[in-house]
């Protein structure tokens, strides 16, 4: 599968690699902005410095850089890239992983004691019950709230602005309240008499993990997907001189979940905060398209709106297909093949579900004789010669294709409350600007005509070409 090719560092970039000293230090920026490929130059430069201390020093103690995403697919693409930056060195460890693993493996807990996200929902579904609200938000509600705030103070979150979690339904003190009493404390008692624990659980723990020996260098890519317990347990194990970066942007924020730097006691960023502000990966049609979809989103500072006129390149106007799911596919599907060179571009079809929605499309692309990879939660990156993937969209964060095609876009996979400032819906719109943010060449969308999602009337009408069949 074709990886983003290197390319000479920019002058916003150049200006950012060039600092190795210790602190934190944030990288931020819109969808596009070379946000990652900065933070891996500097990590190149970091490396090759910290090495060449090392030297200086007499040091016999390697240097330990470790490198964090949030989902497995990006760690695996991370890690090609991380491996194209830092040359293989005998006294430096480099460790590309998951947060979820990374932890996991500190605290040393058997994979069969953890409860992931549905063994959580399973718990959580009885409790929730009892307190006014709908029981999925209510859920979500519940892992926001132990991601952010540390096991002993729970209670901090009845007062405490919720930032990040959009503007309805609201939470009212009561509620909340009734929600620690009725549903945290006795979720937290259920999992103490089953000995399990669940992925705060971890992050918690492998804070606390003593005895580890600390990193030197630590980038943390899609920051903006991580919890604070999961930011804090991070930071405790930075070195005291270490160079931590966090690379970030709140706008593609698709997880219930929110810190600001000072909860997790960052606050001097000696490495400086810098925002990249130039689109380099989209055109200005796509920029264009997907604006809407942000515009109007509650941000925190941490966020930056896509801004069209910061492209610099133009193309294709995006594709909006009506029609059956079959036809949408080989509508789409015949258009690619008249105009895409799969010797050299990469093709991405993404889905806001995976399951049984990538069945007949897997068929077509057989049919067709274009080989495909499957990226959905994947560790290692496929290095075959594979130009098109199938990805959920949750799992296509931080990659990047030359074409995204965004098939079967219905109010079926795409529900949502009626309200403004619907959580729900604010967190689809995020999802899908984000997926059609990975794209640098073309755009193409499907959708059902009987039951189009509501997402699609955002988009403005003069920024794509609309196709009925």
């Amino acid at each position: 599968m074709r990886i983003l090719p290197q390319v000479p560092p920019t002058p916003e970039q150049l200006t950012i690699m060039r600092y190795s000293g210790p602190g934190t230090s944030l990288i931020k920026g819109a969808a596009g902005s070379g946000k990652t490929t900065t933070a891996l130059l500097r990590l190149k430069m970091q490396c090759s410095q910290r090495l060449l201390r090392r030297d200086r020093l007499g040091s016999p103690e390697p240097v330990r850089v470790l490198v964090l995403t949030y989902n497995r697919t990006l760690s695996g693409y991370v890690r090609e890239l991380a491996a194209q930056q830092v040359a293989d060195h005998d006294e430096l460890q480099l460790e590309v992983q998951t947060f979820g693993k990374w932890a996991k493996d500190l605290v040393g807990v058997d994979s069969d004691l953890i409860v992931d996200r549905f063994g959580m929902e399973a718990m959580l579904a009885p409790l929730v019950r009892t307190v006014p609200g709908e029981n999925g938000f209510l859920i979500d509600e519940v892992e926001y709230l132990l991601g952010r705030f540390p096991p002993d103070h729970l209670d901090v979150y009845v007062p405490t602005k919720r930032e990040g979690r959009g503007l309805s339904p609201r939470m009212e003190r009561t509620v909340r309240e009734r929600l620690l009493a009725e549903v945290v404390e006795p979720y937290q008692l259920l999992k103490a008499q089953r000995g399990v624990m669940d992925w705060n659980d971890i992050a918690v723990a492998a804070g606390g993990r003593g005895g580890v020996v600390p990193w030197d260098v630590i980038v943390v890519d899609e920051a903006q997907d991580f919890a604070a317990n999961q930011v804090r347990a991070i930071l405790q194990h930075a070195a005291p001189l270490a160079s931590v970066t966090f690379v970030m942007d709140a706008a593609q924020r698709i997880y219930p979940r929110f810190f600001s730097w000072r909860e997790v006691g960052e606050t001097e960023f000696a490495g400086g905060r810098h925002v990249l502000r130039t689109n380099y990966r989209n055109t200005r049609e796509i920029a264009a398209f997907a604006q809407p979809l942000v515009e109007g989103l509650q941000l925190d500072g941490d966020g930056q709106i896509p801004d069209f006129t910061s492209c610099v390149r133009s193309g294709p106007l995006p594709v909006i297909v009506a029609g059956r799911y079959s036809q949408q596919i080989n509508f789409i599907l015949n258009r690619l093949i008249k105009t895409v060179d799969f010797e050299k571009e990469s093709v991405a079809f993404l889905q806001p579900k995976g399951g049984g929605w990538f069945s007949d499309l897997r068929s077509r692309l057989q049919a067709a004789g274009l080989p495909y990879a499957e990226l959905t939660r994947a560790s290692v990156w496929p290095r075959g010669p594979e130009a098109v993937a199938l990805c959920t969209l949750h799992s296509a964060k931080g990659l990047e294709f030359d074409h995204v095609v965004l098939p079967g876009l219905n109010q079926q996979v795409t529900p949502h409350g009626q309200e403004e400032g619907d959580v729900h819906l604010d967190a689809l719109r995020r999802l899908i600007a984000m997926g059609l943010g990975r794209a640098r060449t073309s755009v193409h969308i499907g959708f059902k005509p009987s039951d189009p999602s509501t997402i699609l009337g955002m988009f403005k009408p003069d920024t794509y070409q609309l196709v009925t069949l």
